[in-house]
């Protein structure tokens, strides 16, 4: 099993890719009925999920391709799309994604398959997308893949709570500076942005944008007040901005430095 992330889109409202509008297999055609809305599920003490653990984390909203080659996991999504059901996304540790020794951090996001096509030697190309963050409780026996109970983290907050309202202004006060200097790298121009107003789904939609390392991204998906979610992404926003400025300055006089020597 391996994971194949994207660069993450400019935020904006889903939208259906081109590659989507293929006709569904029969099998897809007869999963079971879709899962409640994320962030809508009934009340649940815990819950066994298949596992996968990779070197990537998926946040609630975003998709992640998957190419599946291990016998193991192949097993588990055939299993899968016979049943319509969802697996968990979690980032390793420790150890290795082939070869049963991962050993995976405590908080992940679950995924369900929105499309599939199974290649030859019985391996797949699976489109997925996260749907809500858990707490792994412990891990079960392989069946044969990685299995373990979860809980599911609460996203409730209070609207009215004065540190959150702050904690959010900045934050979506600061977010697009870093990404128009993060597009400017690059010589493209930052659009007009689309961002959630739910301070949880906020931060799930721009940390995918942040460049650092996945245990900075990890430590976003598993705090759980979003008062805090939110100060942790103003801070790496700030440390961002700091680093990032600097860059495009020299970007700059590198780019007016070549046209002064051609003219």
């Amino acid at each position: 099993m391996t994971s194949s992330p994207t660069s993450p889109s400019p935020p904006a409202p889903a939208s259906s890719p081109a590659s989507r509008s293929r006709p569904r297999s029969r099998r897809e055609a007869q999963r079971s009925p879709a899962l409640p809305p994320s962030g809508t599920l009934p009340p649940v003490a815990s819950l066994e999920i298949p596992l996968f653990p990779l070197r990537a984390v998926l946040f609630p909203g975003h998709e992640l391709p998957l190419q599946i080659f291990e016998e193991r996991y192949k097993t588990m999504t055939r299993e899968l799309l016979e049943s319509g059901g969802v697996f968990g996304v979690i980032l390793i540790k420790h150890g290795n994604e082939v070869g049963g020794s991962a050993v995976p951090y405590d908080v992940g996001t679950t995924a369900v398959i929105e499309e599939h096509r199974e290649l030859p030697g019985g391996r797949f190309q699976l489109g997925t997308r996260g749907r809500d963050r858990f707490r792994l409780v412990r891990m079960l026996d392989p069946r044969p893949y990685p299995y373990g109970e979860i809980e599911f983290l609460d996203d409730a907050y209070d609207p009215r709570d004065a540190q959150l309202r702050a904690a959010f202004e900045t934050a979506r006060a600061t977010f697009p500076v870093y990404l128009r200097l993060a597009l400017a790298l690059s010589d493209q121009w930052a659009r007009d942005l689309s961002l959630p107003r739910e301070p949880h789904r906020f931060v799930n939609t721009v940390a995918p944008w942040l460049q650092v390392e996945e245990e900075g991204k990890q430590r976003l998906l598993e705090i759980e007040p979003a008062a805090d979610r939110l100060g942790q992404l103003a801070e790496q926003l700030d440390g961002l901005i700091s680093r990032i400025r600097e860059q495009v300055d020299n970007h700059h006089r590198q780019r007016f430095s070549s046209l002064s020597a051609i003219s």
